[in-house]
């Protein structure tokens, strides 16, 4: 039986991070991988995308859908990757979007805490806890990156 990889994307550098992970791991294990993304909005009432959907709310939609489709290029997986879309709550969708697609694992992004404190900062995973059972990866940023940046700020002290 295959396995199911669910990359929650965002467009930053946390979100290409998750991304590179997710297709890493996916292509190595051999497992599915689906490509999520939820904007941040009120979500319909009745809970489905059809004809009581706001303008905003559509916008939101297809801006996701469109950020998906750039990305899923961007990483070589449009034929590979299957692409889900919502808007609202992102920790309840992404647990509700794992769910429907009988994930084993949810792979996101994470930012460093910062120069003083050793660790990575990640709101969504402390929230995707309450939300599904489903375990999470939290994707790194990279080391390189990250060497650059403390190169950087020694430099300008």
């Amino acid at each position: 039986m295959r396995g199911t990889i669910v990359c929650g994307l965002t467009d930053t550098d946390e979100g290409r991070e998750a991304l590179a992970t997710a297709v890493e791991v996916s292509e190595r294990l051999g497992l599915r991988l689906v490509l999520a993304h939820v904007a941040e909005g009120i979500a319909a009432s009745n809970g489905h995308a059809d004809g009581d959907e706001s303008v905003t709310m559509k916008g939101d939609r297809e801006g996701a859908a469109r950020l998906l489709a750039r990305l899923a290029a961007e990483y070589d997986v449009v034929g590979r990757a299957e692409c889900r879309v919502a808007v609202g709550d992102a920790s309840s969708l992404l647990g509700q979007i794992a769910a429907e697609e009988a994930a084993d694992l949810i792979v996101i992004g994470a930012r460093a805490r910062g120069r003083l404190r050793r660790g990575l900062e990640s709101r969504l995973a402390e929230r995707l806890e309450t939300e599904t059972p489903v375990p999470v990866l939290i994707a790194p940023p990279r080391l390189r990156r990250m060497r650059r940046t403390m190169a950087t700020d020694a430099a300008r002290r």
